[in-house]
């Protein structure tokens, strides 16, 4: 009868409803990007502010659920298997990763790719922020965010909202560039931007502006 009992009344997780999409959203980017989310990361995700981020993670650490090593950055481990989370806001992480769509044009956007796509720019605009503390040159920088972006085909985004993504970042592209020089247009900083490209890349961000 106990047996019975049980199966009839799962087990409450060990979390929130909160608790669990912070937990989901940690397992979802441990995936995609093979190490764990910096905080700035996540409050810029879940559009809270940085005590409300902060007091999560230690919430998350008293209660058992990740592991931080003290004083290191992107230190977070998942204490629960992926199965033991829940799905994030609709999605569960591990349909995130797969292989890519086919490059079909004009389609509704699915779930995942709504979550992917908020990701995809919170990293884009993340990364922007890095490069103002930390410059590096465009030539190394551009290629880099190309591969950020190139990241999620590789996690199933679909050709046209891979498209937004590039838009995103040429838009990014021309802010950081107008803070430098006013005077400058949105074609001209985007031309530079492809510039240093090569050509095979070069038209795929050219196709996303069209």
């Amino acid at each position: 009868m106990a047996d019975s009992n049980r199966s009839a009344h799962p087990m409450k997780p060990p979390y929130t409803a909160r608790q669990g999409q912070f937990l989901a959203y940690i397992n979802h980017y441990i995936t995609l990007h093979g190490r764990p989310p910096a905080e700035a990361e996540m409050m810029q995700f879940f559009q809270i502010t940085p005590p409300s981020v902060h007091q999560m993670i230690l919430t998350l650490e008293r209660r058992g659920l990740i592991s931080r090593v003290p004083g290191q950055a992107r230190s977070i481990t998942l204490r629960l298997p992926a199965v033991e989370l829940p799905p994030l806001r609709g999605a569960t992480a591990a349909a995130a990763v797969r292989p890519p769509r086919p490059k079909t044009e004009n389609h509704p956007a699915t779930d995942i790719e709504i979550i992917l796509l908020r990701f995809g720019k919170s990293q884009i605009d993340q990364w922007f922020r890095y490069n103002d503390q930390n410059p590096l040159d465009d030539s190394e920088f551009i290629p880099l965010l190309d591969m950020l972006i190139d990241s999620f085909t590789n996690a199933g985004l679909s050709t046209t909202q891979v498209g937004r993504l590039r838009r995103h970042a040429c838009d990014a592209y021309d802010v950081y560039c107008r803070k430098a020089a006013p005077e400058t247009t949105f074609k001209e900083n985007v031309e530079l931007m492809f510039s240093y490209l090569p050509p095979p890349l070069r038209s795929r961000w050219q196709e996303s502006l069209a």
